[in-house]
């Protein structure tokens, strides 16, 4: 920025982080008078949205603290409604966070929990700042609430005892924090704010605490990054929040302008699923302040330009395959068109990982928990074959099913927040493909590192106690309980030992489910041994189509196992083991496995 080019402050943006029904929009609702939170599902976020709260608003909701002192110099705040830290993610470009501040609901009555802590690391590796909100106040033991009063003169009103309920709970807080080398402390006790936490309890419900929670972000975005939220007037930059197809509009992007200036003019570069997309805009769509970008109560403002910083609606042709999560830009000319198309190729291409070598596939639903996994996963020295953004496709499940035949602990998807397609998913149960998917990415990653560790141990097997047996299974004709999702039969055990998680193979050595449970007397069971009779359930085929009446099914082998059982054991194992095991090797090799198991 030179000296001659004319300074915007642009408004700070902040994003609302927490655990599941914390209080987050709860809190945002007393400012925004709306009732977004009665309209929602189940009464808890289910959309990604984006306020404005002016610098008069917050002026006048704070006054009780400030008398009327308070010089602004920001906009207001642009705060980013989202359920729990999924839009954080999207809120990033080449790795670094477009929030400047963070505000963490942590609910008083229940203290840290899952998401909680993801939130803070998340936070941590992003470097984002945050202000903790120890939500639901009202709810200590004998607090009496006191409407909309901040919270610095509603304490002094309480009586001893509350007061040290209140100050036990906050201690509770403070020690969660220090476990991960955190300091904080009550926000009117900081003196130095660079070095602490602020904690500002609050109530969603009375409205107690609201106030003392925004000065607090006003007054820490002012003091700390009035450089970072100063730009000159130059081509908008923004992250596209939310990708939508919508009546009577088409398809739509929902975008945080961060930097610069949009106009209707303006030709959009953004990033797309097979490389940058270039439109003209249709509309630019601003919702009024204190209004909700994806549930306004009037009509979208269609201003000519933008300035940031910014949550917009933008109507515009071919958009469809847009990336949440990506960079979208409004360039002037083409010089910039160009440049700004070889800025999102290289981005995509920064994330996007397809190499042959032996590994994890990946799939998620944005730019930027991509990005998170993938930082992750390589700190924790997990190897990735495949990366991408995208639904799991057939062809997905098959690229892993090939893996899984050789190394079953690569022959994963691990899937965030994304859809997996009904024939991909009936392709993974089928061929033993493990999917993990959960809402937390630190749990989805632990899960799968729990589920690898057994597996490995089984792999590295090397006495005859530990390695898997050579087993076979018979369907007992008039027992089907269930066709399929999962198909439930009745089996009998021809010899060997059966087990949960064990791939079902034909004498034709193709792979047909993966049986998720076993019954004995209608009791779950962790093996079956021969000539017991279970039922079975097996994810993955339909009865009578994959398997028929009274077919016989092997369980499939490691190649590893079979070699050791062949050559070192062979003696030990029982004659129908012997049969089973020599059944195996000529139906691997009539399928084409001509070494098998003395090579893959």
């Amino acid at each position: 920025m030179t000296k001659d080019e004319k300074k915007i402050v642009r408004a700070p943006i902040s994003v609302i982080m927490g655990h599941v029904d914390s209080g987050k929009t709860s809190l945002l609702d007393l400012v925004r008078k709306t009732v977004v939170q009665n309209r929602e599902a189940g009464g808890i976020t289910q959309h990604i949205g984006a306020s404005l709260f002016p610098k008069e608003t917050i002026f006048e909701m704070s006054k009780a603290l400030h008398k009327g002192k308070l010089e602004l110099k920001t906009p207001g705040i642009l705060i980013i409604d989202t359920p729990g830290h999924e839009a954080f993610m999207t809120l990033r470009t080449r790795g670094a966070s477009v929030a400047d501040i963070a505000i963490l609901v942590v609910d008083l009555t229940k203290g840290f929990q899952a998401q909680t802590f993801e939130s803070i690391e998340t936070l941590k590796r992003r470097k984002v700042p945050f202000v903790i909100a120890a939500n639901k106040v009202d709810r200590i033991g004998g607090w009496q609430g006191k409407k909309d009063m901040p919270f610095v003169e509603s304490y002094k009103l309480q009586n001893k005892t509350v007061q040290a309920r209140l100050d036990s709970k906050l201690y509770e807080f403070m020690g969660e924090l220090g476990n991960l080398g955190l300091k904080a402390d009550r926000y009117d006790k900081i003196k130095n704010f660079k070095k602490n936490i602020a904690i500002v309890p609050t109530s969603a419900t009375t409205g107690e605490g609201v106030a003392d929670l925004f000065l607090v972000l006003t007054g820490l975005t002012q003091q700390f990054m009035m450089e970072k939220l100063e730009y000159s007037i130059g081509p908008g930059k923004g992250v596209i929040l939310e990708v939508k197809e919508e009546t009577g509009m088409g398809t739509t992007l929902d975008v945080i302008l961060f930097n610069g200036v949009l106009e209707k003019t303006d030709t959009l570069v953004l990033s797309g699923k097979n490389g940058p997309i270039v439109s003209k805009i249709k509309a630019l769509m601003l919702p009024k302040p204190l209004d909700e970008i994806r549930d306004p109560r009037d009509k979208f403002q269609t201003p000519k330009i933008i300035y940031a910083a910014a949550g917009l609606k933008i109507s515009a042709a071919n958009i469809s395959d847009a990336i949440s999560g990506g960079t979208i830009f409004g360039a002037k000319n083409k010089k910039q068109i160009e440049e700004f198309k070889e800025y999102i190729s290289e981005e995509r291409k920064s994330l996007h990982i397809d190499t042959q070598e032996t590994g994890i596939m990946v799939r998620t639903d944005t730019l930027g928990s991509l990005e998170a996994l993938l930082s992750i996963m390589k700190e924790k020295g997990i190897p990735i074959r495949s990366a991408d953004v995208g639904d799991i496709s057939k062809r997905d499940v098959t690229d892993a099913s090939i893996i899984a035949r050789n190394n079953p602990e690569y022959g994963v998807i691990l899937a965030f927040n994304v859809k997996i397609k009904d024939e991909a998913e009936e392709l993974a149960h089928t061929e033993g493909v493990e999917v993990f998917s959960d809402p937390i990415i630190y749990r989805m990653i632990e899960n799968f590192m729990e589920w690898t560790s057994e597996l490995q141990e089984i792999a590295n097997a090397s006495s005859l106690a530990d390695i898997p047996k050579p087993t076979k299974i018979e369907h007992i004709p008039e027992y089907v309980f269930k066709r399929n999702k999962p198909m439930v039969i009745g089996v009998r055990i021809l010899g060997g030992e059966l087990k949960p998680r064990d791939v079902l193979l034909t004498e034709d050595n193709i792979r047909v489910g993966t049986i998720q449970q076993i019954k004995l007397n209608n009791d779950p069971v962790k093996k079956a041994t021969k000539d017991e009779e279970v039922s079975i359930a097996v994810r993955g085929p339909t009865f009578g189509r994959q398997i028929k009446k009274g077919q016989s099914l092997y369980i499939d082998m490691r190649t590893k196992h079979a070699y050791q059982l062949l050559t070192k054991y062979n003696e030990e194992l029982t004659a129908p083991e012997r049969e089973i095991l020599s059944s195996l090797e000529k139906l691997k090799k009539k399928a084409g496995l001509k070494f098998w198991p003395f090579a893959d």
